[in-house]
């Protein structure tokens, strides 16, 4: 199947900044997040794909003796979701119900109005989303506003984040710790990760690594987890604290039970190189399974990996394909580079050139060194479907899942 190395995700600059509890549809990021998960080897003469022998508890060693291991991954596209902090209120998954919606809305508006925060704050949140109601975020602000100053902690945190990302306000990062430091004092985990994700960045307040690791651990502490993720990464590189490897991955085992996508990531990604643990490849396919079922790329396309050379789980290249492609769209370079060999190798897939060269040239914009790749599948091409596969590269945009 697919020569590829396994490795962990690139370095993170942002700690936490993870998949928000909003449901609003995040923009994709415009490039991959991080290193890729995995190198994908060059396709052998004729394009077929090479087979994959390459070590990940090797590949683990290695990163390990260079430090930082367990680095957060996917983080351009968490970024995109939330750029600043997560939000405690959501309208939810399930099919809206416009009637009960607005009766809902009209119900809330009318305890909000005589005074009550928690009204309010729901009032807010509501013009937030546009749920049962037009979306109206500086309405959403205004509510947010009059619950926050009546201590309200879910309005002082959300408030916060309308502040940090010039939702409905003036972007004020100032604000934004002065909302989401009132909230933290309060015990709120969610506000307090936010305020520590300030610290870690120096955004609103001089930047402070130490300061930042003691809001993750309140955060942690009180079962967030956002903050037990952000602690995890603080703990595996070493900023604001001594690097601790094995405690990264308690915190990040503990975030990944509660669903956190990075953390689950994250989680698999440690068991499948081995470096702190003992390498175990079916308990990595199981976390990278349960992050890649959320749209988080790098897991998609790492589990792609482990399904196309039979690590973990049982060789499938139909369903290797399938991660890839998932993975593809999203913007993932890696990702991309190994759905066009098995393109081009029919493993998985139907054999087919013109796709494999289509995701080359996605793939390359990122990455110049699948040139030669390029070049090799170009040959066996017409130059009318060259130029029909550049323009739809030249129109195509990453989709977030």
């Amino acid at each position: 199947m697919l020569a590829v190395a396994l490795t962990l995700g690139g370095v993170v600059s942002v700690p936490a900044v993870a998949k928000g509890k909003t449901s609003t549809a995040a923009k994709p990021a415009s490039k991959p997040a991080g290193k890729s998960a995995a190198t994908a080897a060059k396709p052998g003469k004729g394009g077929k794909a090479a087979t994959g022998k390459a070590s990940g508890k090797a590949a683990g060693k290695k990163a390990a003796r260079g430090g930082h291991v367990a680095r957060g991954a996917a983080i351009g596209a968490a970024a995109a979701a939330a750029p600043m902090g997560l939000e405690h209120w959501s309208p939810g998954n399930a099919k809206s119900d416009h009637v009960e919606d607005a009766k809902e809305f009209e119900s809330i508006r009318a305890t909000a109005q005589t005074g009550d925060a928690k009204a309010q704050y729901l009032l807010g949140s509501r013009y937030r989303f546009g749920k049962g109601v037009k979306q109206d975020l500086a309405q959403a602000v205004q509510w947010y506003r009059k619950s926050a100053e009546q201590g309200y902690a879910p309005a002082q945190s959300d408030l916060g984040v309308m502040y940090a990302n010039g939702r409905g306000v003036s972007q004020d990062e100032q604000q934004a710790v002065r909302w989401y430091g009132k909230a933290a004092e309060q015990g709120d985990g969610i506000a307090q990760n936010n305020l520590g994700l300030m610290y870690a960045e120096g955004r609103g307040v001089a930047k402070d690594e130490a300061q930042a690791v003691q809001w993750f651990q309140r955060s942690a502490q009180s079962g967030e987890a956002a903050g037990q993720y952000s602690l995890g990464v603080m703990l595996s590189s070493g900023r604001g604290i001594k690097e601790d490897g094995r405690a990264s991955l308690q915190w990040f085992e503990k975030a990944a039970e509660q669903g956190h996508a990075d953390a689950q990531y994250n989680t698999g990604m440690i068991y499948a190189v081995g470096a702190l643990v003992p390498q175990d490849l079916p308990r990595a396919a199981k976390w990278l399974d349960k992050s890649a079922n959320q749209g988080n790329a790098a897991a998609q396309s790492s589990l792609g990996f482990l399904y196309a050379n039979g690590q973990g789980v049982s060789q499938d290249a139909k369903t290797a394909a399938r991660w890839f492609e998932r993975a593809s769209r999203q913007g993932y370079t890696l990702a991309q580079s190994n759905l066009a060999a098995m393109y081009a190798g029919g493993q998985g897939v139907e054999k087919d050139m013109a796709k494999a060269y289509y995701w080359l040239l996605i793939a390359r914009q990122q990455d110049p060194a699948l040139q030669s790749r390029v070049e090799t599948a170009e040959q066996e091409l017409s130059a009318a479907e060259r130029v029909r596969i550049q323009r739809l590269v030249s129109a195509w945009k990453p989709v977030r899942e």
